[in-house]
């Protein structure tokens, strides 16, 4: 994983779209992430009046599967609760998104994610029935922030009619655009896509497209961070 000196840099899928957006890129946790288009306090500005987009591939994105009950007592170690199909749970540093109750994805922050993976390690240790594998490096992560969030991820899965019909905090496997992503709604206002790296700027592309009449506009980290508990 990268060390976050500037050879080893890790790098978006989405980096050309978002240089080519305006961002100004920086090295965080050892990523080259975009922190901002020009002012962070008008990307925050524009998550709280309509949509922000981001691009957080940043995010640490670790891959328990195995037995139910295994998986059950393995998150409960970690986080003190449990999380149920299609739940998400924000706790010991990453939200906790469940699949099934074979399969949950922990999503961290770039400057946590080491931390969660060694935690994770230790636990698999004393439970064998499960295995954990870093995703990080194959899915794309993009964010979306602001009160036109639901709106928007509605207009994109017309044809999943049940994307409202679990109240946030909640995870699925869905399509936007046609493509499979998996989506943690973290709130009424707050989503994070992932879908497979190859896929991810096509995604980026139409939620452009089909955000553009709502006012939708780039943000960086410097505004994420203003928002999401997922930043450190």
């Amino acid at each position: 994983m990268p060390s976050g000196t500037a050879g080893t840099l890790a790098h978006s899928p989405l980096e050309a779209l978002v240089q080519r957006a305006g961002a100004t890129m920086v090295a965080r946790h050892g990523w080259l992430v975009a922190a901002h288009y020009g002012s962070p306090g008008g990307e925050i500005a524009l998550c709280d009046r309509a949509i922000g987009l981001a691009d957080r591939s940043d995010l640490g994105k670790l891959e328990l599967r195995g037995d139910a009950e295994a998986v059950e007592q393995l998150v409960g170690q970690l986080t003190g609760g449990q999380v149920l199909a299609g739940e998400a749970l924000l706790a010991g540093g990453a939200w906790w998104c469940a699949v099934s109750g074979e399969h949950v994805i922990a999503l961290s922050g770039a400057g946590q994610t080491e931390h969660v993976r060694a935690a994770l390690g230790e636990a698999a240790r004393w439970t064998p029935e499960v295995t954990v594998t870093d995703l990080t490096p194959r899915l794309a992560a993009l964010g979306l922030l602001g009160p036109g969030t639901e709106d928007l991820l509605e207009a994109l899965s017309s044809s999943q009619p049940a994307l409202r019909s679990a109240e946030p905090p909640a995870f699925q496997s869905t399509m936007l655009a046609a493509i499979p992503v998996k989506l943690l709604r973290a709130s009424a206002t707050r989503a994070v896509v992932l879908t497979d790296a190859g896929r991810a700027a096509a995604l980026w592309t139409e939620i452009e497209r089909t955000g553009r009449d709502a006012g939708l506009g780039h943000v960086g980290a410097d505004a994420v961070a203003h928002f999401s508990p997922l930043v450190n």
